[in-house]
């Protein structure tokens, strides 16, 4: 009918936020789902037809745990067919950039960071990635936001491919970019031609106005 759902095992609720497309049709979607105590990076891989893929980690959907209440918002595949998943983890300290790696098989990447898993904390305050890119040179880039002080700025990170920062960007891997002294964040990321990066989100430029930031 045109319609798929997909109830993962925890009992409670399971929402899509990204999706992608293999060159081999099959399709991707990552959200977070509930395990029966706090939520999950999850992951599930379709066929053409709207199937679950079963050779996907055995049974066509993968759940990831950081340690806390994590959820995956942006999701790209690499020209090895590796995944890339990025959003947040709360282990009880606050909100940190998340970023998974899996293989093509569903199984994480052990490669990636030692464990598959990556944890960047920006400051002492909350820190979430909305979106991700990949660079021509197999660089990964992730935007969103960092809470610095009372408010937050959009936020930048650039990873190597074995998931370490780059320290070629802004010197320490990461920046954190402020419009006009109140919240900011970055939603999507684009690459022009000429490598530059792009971030677009929303600035607020007083206590009752926001606008289109890039």
């Amino acid at each position: 009918d045109g319609l798929v759902s997909t109830d993962f095992p925890g009992g409670g609720n399971d929402v899509a936020n990204a999706l992608a497309l293999q060159a081999d049709g099959k399709l991707l979607a990552a959200g977070y789902a509930f395990n029966g105590l706090d939520y999950d990076f999850a992951l599930a891989r379709y066929l053409p037809d709207g199937s679950l893929d079963a050779t996907f980690d055995g049974d066509g959907w993968q759940v990831i745990d950081f340690g806390g209440n994590d959820e995956a918002r942006a999701l790209d595949i690499q020209e090895d067919g590796n995944i890339l998943l990025a959003g947040y983890s709360d282990g009880g300290v606050g909100f940190d950039f998340a970023l998974a790696r899996l293989a093509p098989d569903g199984s994480l990447d052990m490669s990636f960071d030692q464990d598959g898993l990556l944890l960047t904390d920006f400051a002492t305050g909350n820190d979430s990635a909305y979106a991700l890119a990949l660079q021509p040179d197999g660089g990964i880039l992730l935007a969103g936001y960092t809470y610095l002080a009372s408010t937050s700025d959009f936020a930048l990170a650039r990873y190597l491919p074995d998931g370490s920062l780059d320290l070629s960007f802004d010197q320490d891997g990461w920046l954190s970019l402020d419009f006009a002294g109140y919240g900011d964040q970055a939603f999507a990321l684009a690459l022009q031609s000429d490598g530059k990066v792009v971030a677009a989100g929303v600035a607020e430029l007083g206590t009752q106005t926001a606008d289109f930031a890039l």
